[in-house]
């Protein structure tokens, strides 16, 4: 049977009499006794430990990380930024980019004021973006490893740091990021109709933000 044992100000799990530890060998640990007892429910439930967004498996992937883990994280994660989607407006359709610049423009202003970035639009593919990432590295130094893991997989899946960073700053929520990162795909479909395949795809991603949402929620 599993527990949870509360320890000072911290939340260990149990299996008997055994510490529940990650593959590098690190406690299961957690700082919320909401976020304890979502894992009592979801740690012997085959299907949401089959799910990579789980309660259960993104609290095992951020309890794991080690040092050079995290290091490595952030890299991916500034890197990212140098491709961000909501930058590119390499398209022929005019209407795309007016709906682009709406939608987004606003964010990135206010994105690179905070972090005081010079960004430019990415108008060809091979274009990119360099940035003197100091203030923002700061930024990414100062989480936790649970607020690190949500950064790098709702970035990961949007293919937005930008629109991340407004995600988990609470001024858009999972159903806006949703949208947000679906712009292009959608004035596409609005243009050549509903792909079936592509419908089962978006379905899949709407829920791995929904639950990236959700654990968000829990952890804090």
């Amino acid at each position: 049977m599993n527990k949870i044992l509360k320890i000072e100000d911290k939340y260990i799990f149990l299996k008997g009499k055994n510490k529940i530890v990650t593959p590098n060998g690190n406690l299961l640990k957690v700082n919320k006794r909401k976020h304890a007892k979502l894992i009592i429910k979801e740690i012997e439930n085959k299907e949401r430990l089959k799910d990579p967004y789980s309660v259960i498996n993104l609290t095992f992937f951020s309890c794991n990380l080690q040092y050079d883990d995290k290091e490595e994280i952030k890299k991916k994660i500034l890197e990212l930024l140098k491709f961000d989607l909501v930058l590119y407006r390499c398209f022929q359709e005019e209407d795309l980019i007016k709906i682009m610049n709406k939608k987004f423009n606003s964010y990135i202003r206010d994105f690179g004021k905070k972090f005081k970035l010079k960004i430019h639009l990415l108008n060809s593919l091979i274009d990119v973006n360099k940035y003197d990432e100091t203030e923002f590295k700061k930024f990414l130094d100062s989480f936790n490893s649970f607020n690190l893991t949500i950064f790098f997989k709702s970035a990961s899946l949007t293919k937005s740091v930008i629109l991340t960073y407004f995600f988990l700053m609470k001024k858009i929520n999972y159903n806006s990021l949703y949208k947000l990162t679906n712009i292009e795909y959608n004035f596409q479909q609005r243009k050549w109709g509903v792909v079936l395949e592509q419908k089962e795809s978006e379905k899949i991603f709407f829920e791995a933000i929904k639950n990236i949402s959700f654990f968000y929620k829990n952890i804090n």
